[in-house]
This record gives structure tokens, sequence and C-alpha cells, in this order.
């Protein structure tokens, strides 16, 4: 207790340091909550999927490096899986989106297959998601989009299902909208069949 006293008596003889060493410790202490904010929903925040406890994210690997699985070689591990329920691929990318009247607008997106849906636990909370047929070379030009990408661009408009937006200089018709729950900071807001990228790189 003489010890906090002894400290308070001089942090009021020095007020300009008291202010420094204040200041100094707020700006640490926002500082380790952002960083550690960023990380706990990038790193450690558990998937908004149902049994997002059961997935798992697959990598091909050199000993020192992990590469995103290739096509084909998904297409080989798919046939021969023995200890998955499914096995789903997904692409990362990103692709302008035109409209009429705006400007173009750099979005992220996803090539996915069509079980990828199935493995997140999520259906579309309007429309539907691709079906295997529809996942194939010279396959109809589709596309599902994100809850965030649905409201910010179409102001949630229901007629946005069946509409045409111009994707790699060709129309893309909207044939479903995620929820919420599939708008965190790692998805995409747009999803379009993996063989569709394969076909049009």
């Amino acid at each position: 207790m003489n010890d906090i006293r002894f400290a308070l008596r001089q942090l009021r003889k020095s007020p300009g340091f008291t202010l420094v060493a204040v200041l100094t410790l707020a700006l640490g202490i926002g500082a380790n909550t952002a960083i550690f904010s960023v990380i706990h929903a990038v790193l450690l925040r558990p998937l908004p999927y149902p049994e997002a406890h059961r997935i798992m994210a697959l990598h091909e690997t050199n000993g020192t490096q992990e590469f995103s699985l290739a096509f084909p070689d998904y297409v080989d591990w798919r046939r021969d899986n023995t200890a998955f329920e499914h096995l789903a691929l997904s692409r990362r990318d990103s692709r302008n989106l035109t409209l009429p009247g705006r400007e173009p607008e750099r979005i992220g997106v996803a090539f996915v297959t069509a079980n990828f849906f199935k493995v997140i636990g999520l259906p579309a909370q309007h429309g539907r998601t691709f079906t295997e047929e529809e996942d194939r070379v010279g396959g109809p030009q589709l596309m599902v989009i994100s809850d965030r990408l649905w409201q910010r661009i179409f102001n949630r408009d229901p007629n946005v299902l069946g509409s045409s937006i111009t994707f790699f200089n060709q129309p893309v018709t909207v044939i479903g909208v995620m929820p919420p729950a599939m708008s965190s900071p790692q998805d995409a807001d747009a999803w379009f069949p993996i063989m569709r990228r394969t076909n049009n790189p």
C-alpha cells in the first residue's frame, strides 16, 4: 500500500510524464486489442457453418510449402477417397463485376465444385446452388452471390434471381443468394462452378 501511495505522489509531481505514460499504455492496449480482434476473426473464431468442426482444408505440400490442389489431383482424390464423407474443391480469385450505370468493381470470387455448399452445410437463403449436371465444361453460365453483395449492390432486390450480371465479359445468371453466415471476411462474394474456371481461366 505504501508503494502505491509513493507511486501516486510521484505521478502527481510529474504531470507531463504521467500523461505520456497513460497515452503510451492506452495506445499499447488499443493496438493489442485490435491485433487480437483480427487474429480472432481470421484464425481463432470457429467457422460459422453447421458442424464446422468436421470441415478440414486439404493442401498439397513438398515438405516446405503448401500448394492449392490441382483439379486433376482433386478428381483422383475424390475417386480414391475412403476417409471423408465428401471432398469439395474451392479456388479463390478476384474478378471485375460489371453492372449498368456503375463502374466495374473488383470483388472476391470462388470457383467451387457443385458439392461445395453441401460440405459447408448451408443452403441458399434464396434460390439454389449448382447441380452436378451444371458443373461441367460448356455448362450454363451461373453464379451464386453472397448476402453481403446482395445487400450492397442490389439492395436486397428479390428479382436479382434470374438476372444477368457481366463477368468474364459474358452474361452470367444469378441463381441463388447465400445466407449472412457465409459473409465472413474469408468468404467470397460470388461463387461459380469450378468447371467454368477450367474452361475459361
